[in-house]
């Protein structure tokens, strides 16, 4: 999904064929053209930004839960019983960074 969205976007920016690619190297750029790309860019940047910032946010809220919900005995006592005791070792290691950092 995401290498479909990344060729609608350089198709549209960029052309569908070769043809669109050697008649544009013969065409002047206007400033307008360079600011408007540039703005498009900056425009696309800032949303990319946006969404990591969204996704961190989220990632903080999941690993925090997670932190409380392994410090509670019985909710522990629980995963024991079903044979879900085992956390992946990034996990783990997110724990114990998150819980030396409050």
């Amino acid at each position: 999904m995401l290498a479909a969205k990344k060729l609608i976007e350089t198709r549209r920016r960029r052309g569908k064929g070769l043809e669109s690619r050697i008649t544009r190297n013969h065409e002047r750029v206007s400033s307008a053209d360079l600011v408007k790309a540039y703005q498009e860019d900056t425009a696309r940047k800032r949303d990319m930004i946006r969404r990591a910032n969204n996704a961190n946010d989220r990632l903080i809220l999941v690993v925090e839960a997670l932190r409380r919900l392994r410090a509670d005995a019985s909710f522990v006592a629980i995963l024991e019983e079903v044979g879900l005791d085992d956390i992946p070792d990034n996990l783990a290691r997110r724990f114990e960074l998150q819980g030396s950092a409050s």
